[in-house]
Order: C-alpha cells, then sequence, then structure tokens
C-alpha cells in the first residue's frame, strides 16, 4: 500500500469510529434486566473483574465498551452473575370468607 493510500484508508477508519453505533439505553437493558440500575451493573461488574483476578478495566470502561458494540464487552457482560429479579409480584385478590370455610372450596364437606 503506498503511503497515500495509508492515509486515506486511516482517514476512513477515523470518520467510520466517529460513526460507530453508541447504545443509549439503560445499562439494565444490556443484560436485559431494565430492573437493575447502573450501579447495580457496575457492582456486578466489579464483582466479576474481582473473580477473575483482574485489574482493568473499570467497570465503567466496560459498559461503555458494550455500548460501543464491541464483542468482548458484551460477552463478558453475558457471564456476569446479576443480583435476583426485584420486580412486584402481583397476585390477584383472593376473598377470605367464612363461607369459604364453613363450605369449603365446591361448596360441600
Amino acid at each position: 500500500m503506498r503511503g497515500e493510500d495509508r492515509r486515506h484508508a486511516a482517514a476512513g477508519s477515523a470518520e467510520a469510529e466517529l460513526e460507530r453505533f453508541f447504545d443509549t439505553r439503560p445499562a439494565g437493558e444490556l443484560v436485559n434486566r431494565p430492573d437493575l440500575s447502573e450501579a447495580d451493573l457496575l457492582q456486578a461488574i466489579g464483582e466479576r473483574l474481582a473473580f477473575e483476578g483482574r485489574t482493568g478495566p473499570e467497570p465503567a470502561v466496560v459498559i461503555e465498551a458494550a455500548r460501543l458494540g464491541k464483542r468482548k464487552a458484551l460477552a463478558f457482560l453475558r457471564k456476569l452473575v446479576l443480583p435476583p429479579r426485584r420486580a412486584e409480584l402481583v397476585m390477584p385478590v383472593q376473598p377470605i370468607l367464612r363461607a369459604h370455610l364453613e363450605h369449603g372450596v365446591d361448596g360441600g364437606h
């Protein structure tokens, strides 16, 4: 490759870098857990890095790399041990009446 072609290739890759996709969704949605805050995800990343004995990168850098679509960061997020879900359980209201206690569920003894 000639020197001029290399400069054009470098300029083209720099432009592609600027146009790179950046995922602006909340951090929890990166791991399909919209109930998680960014702080929860940062803690899970920090714990995973410590578990693997790694000193870097910082957890925020991992999230930013995942938002940029970096495959290693996305694969790392798939390995995280996440806290249990905190969504409220919706349960139907069940009347508790003496009639149910006296006659049973099916209406007879």
